[in-house]
């Protein structure tokens, strides 16, 4: 990965998910796979904080982890998962143009969330279009 990738990555982290997010996977982006005492220690950064910025990020399916052969947990950032958040208006105007406003408001959702359940989605999508329709006839 390139140093301009890098510096792209760490750029979108930040301004989507903030500044500890963005330092967590900014430093898993140079490091490559490191266990959490490892990351907390490195970036002078509380583990509970390291904590929640790994759960941001292994949300939205920008990181992952696995166990070591010695029995800890490694994580590791995906730039090119990252770099995808560039797409995410085409993803939902492809969605509006396809499927209408119901398509938009569910890729929307599952942009801005990460992982959700579809229930969880279908509820959300009902209170935003129901939120819609009470506002125009007001």
């Amino acid at each position: 990965m390139t140093h301009f990738e890098s510096q792209i990555c760490s750029c979108l982290l930040q301004a989507h998910y903030g500044e500890i997010v963005a330092k967590v996977g900014t430093h898993l982006i140079r490091t490559g796979c490191q266990p959490l005492r490892l990351i907390a220690k490195d970036t002078e950064t509380p583990i509970d904080q390291v904590k929640k910025a790994l759960c941001v990020l292994i949300h939205h399916n920008f990181a992952s982890y696995h166990v070591h052969k010695r029995g800890f947990v490694e994580y590791e950032v995906h730039c090119a998962h990252i770099i995808r958040i560039l797409r995410y208006p085409r993803y939902i105007y492809s969605a509006k143009t396809l499927y209408g406003d119901t398509g938009e408001l569910i890729v929307e959702e599952l942009l801005q969330n990460g992982k959700m359940t579809m229930s969880a989605v279908v509820k959300k999508v009902a209170d935003r279009l129901r939120e819609t329709m009470e506002g125009e006839s007001a």
